[in-house]
């Protein structure tokens, strides 16, 4: 039988872990060390490099929800277990997994909320646009998603989780495509712009690139041939997010991508600026893709999400540890072919994560704009 390990699982998890027993799975847990998940119960013990491995066996599922778990992918493919990670596909992850289609070993990588649902709202977009391309259509693509205070105060951001992630993408460049061209900057809060997000009372966010677009195109499935006019990847924060970031920008351009500096500021925004325990996080995305003809919109869908949090944990670490645990199965199941993936791309399997990822949503609507009514599903307050 199929066994599933959860490695250094904290309280964030315990979302993923509940969906997993309902639908029938019993987890084996391996916690962070000194951190006691209060109410988990089941089967789940201090994290040991050596027993985990000792216990591994082929075909096992194992999910890391860190970035820094390289070790328990090398620990994976030596036993022959599949992985779900929640983290980008960085070059240590792509040369450790390097022979694992060879092996017959799934990774299913960037399964999270963003990186994650992003990508299933892209592929799903894709598919549905492709089977009515039309030749000289020019495309626009879009894909903005971020958490949030529900909340907010002056800096207008809080943090459930280290800034260092974040500061180190800040101070990195980054590229998008804009009038059928690449378009690049130094740091991403350059290219900072204002977005009105499509919710049933609109409001006004502010975007900006986070990650580069270009080798998504092809994992989300666009044609080599397709006329990409425009394509950005990034992320969306509140209206005035800017302002109350003036100073941490100024602090990245002095210093740049200096370890040291970006460690100290790191620890500086964590100390000011923390998510309280049970304070309400909100998550939000929107995925689109446009295309037109002799400059007339003739296909205009995007994928609409918001969720929030509070009394019952951060929505964020819901959303990820849901998205892992959908992750698990598929691989548990066989879903999922040998081989190093960001994210599903079987078109059943990605609806149906996505219905279940709309369930536990506040709003979650695929739009399309060429019509008056929502296309699909609009599910009920959570």
């Amino acid at each position: 039988m199929t066994a599933i390990h959860w490695v250094h699982a904290g309280p964030d998890a315990i979302d993923g872990v509940t969906y997993l027993r309902n639908a029938g799975a019993d987890p084996v847990i391996w916690t962070r060390p000194d951190t006691h998940i209060a109410g988990l119960g089941g089967n789940h013990t201090t994290m040991d490099a050596d027993a985990f491995a000792r216990q591994l066996r082929p075909g096992d599922v194992v999910i890391a929800a860190r970035p820094t778990d390289l070790g328990i992918a090398r620990i994976a493919m030596q036993a022959g277990a599949h992985m779900a990670v929640a983290w980008h596909v960085s070059k240590g992850l792509r040369d450790v997994v390097s022979d694992a289609a060879e092996k017959g070993i799934a990774v299913l990588a960037e399964v999270g909320m963003a990186p994650g649902i992003d990508h299933l709202m892209a592929r799903d977009l894709v598919n549905d646009y492709r089977a009515v391309a039309q030749q000289g259509d020019v495309l626009h693509f879009l894909s903005y998603g971020g958490g949030m205070p529900k909340y907010p105060d002056n800096f207008r951001h809080k943090f459930n989780a280290s800034p260092l992630s974040l500061l180190n993408a800040l101070a990195s460049p980054v590229s998008w495509i804009e009038n059928g061209k690449p378009a690049r900057a130094d740091f991403a809060f350059d290219a900072i712009r204002a977005f009105d997000l499509n919710l049933p009372v609109p409001e006004r966010h502010q975007v900006y690139p986070h990650y580069d677009v270009t080798p998504y195109l092809e994992a989300y499935g666009f044609d080599p041939d397709w006329t990409i006019a425009s394509a950005e990847r990034g992320s969306i924060r509140l209206k005035g997010w800017d302002e109350g970031w003036a100073r941490v920008f100024d602090h990245i351009r002095a210093t740049g991508k200096d370890a040291d500096a970006l460690a100290r500021l790191s620890q500086e925004l964590w100390d000011e600026h923390p998510f309280q325990p049970g304070e309400a996080d909100r998550v939000v995305l929107s995925v689109a893709l446009r295309a037109e003809q002799n400059g007339k919109t003739r296909w205009h869908k995007e994928w609409i999400l918001e969720a929030s949090g509070g009394r019952k944990g951060f929505v964020r670490a819901r959303l990820n540890s849901v998205m892992l645990a959908l992750g698990a199965l598929g691989l548990a199941s066989g879903k999922i072919a040998p081989g190093l993936h960001i994210g599903p791309t079987d078109p059943d399997l990605i609806a149906s994560w996505l219905i279940e990822i709309a369930e536990g949503a506040r709003h979650a609507q695929r739009i399309n704009h060429l019509r008056v009514e929502p296309e699909t599903i609009s599910p009920a307050s959570a």
